[in-house]
């Protein structure tokens, strides 16, 4: 009878600890990390994506049977200004015993796939979840953006692929367009659909895209954002230095990153010495958007009326007229009437969320002198095509810029 009841005891016992220790989805998955370099690079950027994902390789990369995996998504171009289509490629890039840079085809997709559409790049996300399982992802993404612009937007008189030539003398940035495809183009409305699995970061070597209504358009899909409020130049990151932040290591470094690539433009000279970066927490955006209606609210009046020419600006003189409509978020409300008590309670949410913000004292000619690291939508009166989709964003819903 004592061993009967013992037994009946250690059943109990055992079912107790196996339902409280009960693992979840994410406890029994690999406890790799993941991180693909995503490059919609059918484009005038071609050869600047390239250099810089061959940049990337020549780092310390992991090796084939390290827990860590480097993955690479590239779209390119066969030669400059050449546009017959070409067809995307999925490879793992790793050493081998040898320490020799080596890349597996993992796979091959359609030559008229549009890299930069969320069918796409759902598509091949999910190829990468079932290939490669695991319990952390992250992911750059290269090309030309334009913040949070609906798809296809574009002002009258100007050519959607003008992008990347200089006006006046300035270097070439990745200015305005996407991709020379049809259907090219990602709404930030649409992107967190696009991501099949969360991502624990983000990083946007892309224009413009340091937008307050990204991150917040992210928060439930991506923790660490890191991204530049202006334009970036078309050399990109510091793609040399990335490896030793993203991978090998315990926690990937997201503020070591977006030092290096603060200073690698910081130590240049002339209009090269051209750069913004801001690293954001999406999930503490919340208080930011609480904090931002309350005082549009109180200050309508003031907004409504704003002279965008004295609000901090993110775009230069000579930027294609698209680009003329992101402005530094705390400036704008300061400029609207916020009161002391106000602007107290937003540098506390900006400071809970915006992790790290660099900037340089100009971008090209423009003074860089109030920055918070954010950009914001002044509205255009008039303009229903920009006020329309902007009223579909998350930022506006929970802000109520435009109602």
């Amino acid at each position: 009878m004592k061993n009967w009841m013992l037994k009946i005891a250690c059943v109990f016992a055992c079912a107790a600890v196996f339902f409280s220790c009960s693992p979840t989805e994410k406890d029994i998955l690999p406890s790799r990390r993941v991180v693909l370099l995503y490059g919609a690079a059918f484009s005038n950027l071609s050869s600047d994506i390239s250099k810089n994902f061959d940049d990337f390789c020549k780092g310390e990369l992991p090796y084939a049977g390290s827990e860590d995996v480097l993955l690479v998504y590239m779209h390119s171009t066969r030669r400059y200004n050449s546009y017959e289509l070409t067809e995307p490629v999925l490879y793992r890039a790793y050493k081998d015993g040898n320490s020799q840079l080596r890349k597996d085809t993992l796979s091959v997709y359609p030559a008229t796939d549009v890299s930069s559409s969320p069918e796409v790049m759902h598509k091949v996300l999910s190829d990468v979840k079932e290939m490669f399982p695991a319990r952390s992802y992250g992911m750059l993404v290269s090309s030309h953006a334009k913040g949070w612009l609906p798809k296809g937007y574009k002002e009258k008189d100007i050519s959607l692929f003008s992008a990347g030539k200089p006006r006046k003398d300035y270097p070439p940035t990745k200015e305005l367009c996407i991709e020379k495809m049809d259907g090219s183009g990602i709404d930030i409305t649409d992107l967190s659909g696009a991501l099949p699995m969360y991502m624990d970061f983000i990083i946007m070597d892309a224009c413009l895209m340091g937008c307050v209504e990204v991150a917040y358009e992210l928060k439930d899909k991506c923790g660490l954002l890191a991204f530049s409020p202006t334009e970036i130049l078309s050399a990109g990151m510091d793609y040399h230095s990335m490896p030793r932040r993203l991978l090998n290591i315990a926690t990937p470094d997201l503020l070591g990153l977006s030092k290096d690539f603060y200073e690698l433009y910081n130590a240049q000279s002339g209009l090269m010495k051209s750069a913004t970066i801001t690293l954001v927490d999406c999930a503490k955006t919340e208080e930011l958007a609480a904090v931002t209606a309350e005082i549009i609210k109180a200050h309508r009046e003031g907004f409504d009326s704003l002279d965008r020419a004295s609000v901090q600006k993110y775009f230069y003189e000579g930027a294609a007229s698209e680009l003329t409509h992101f402005f530094d978020l705390r400036d704008m409300l300061l400029k609207a009437g916020a009161t002391e008590q106000e602007l107290s309670k937003l540098d506390a949410a900006l400071d809970k969320c915006v992790l790290y913000k660099a900037a340089t004292e100009k971008f090209f000619d423009l003074e860089l002198k109030s920055v918070s690291g954010l950009s914001m939508y002044i509205p255009v009166p008039g303009n229903d095509e920009l006020n329309n989709f902007y009223k579909t964003l998350s930022w506006n819903q929970a802000t109520g810029l435009i109602q």
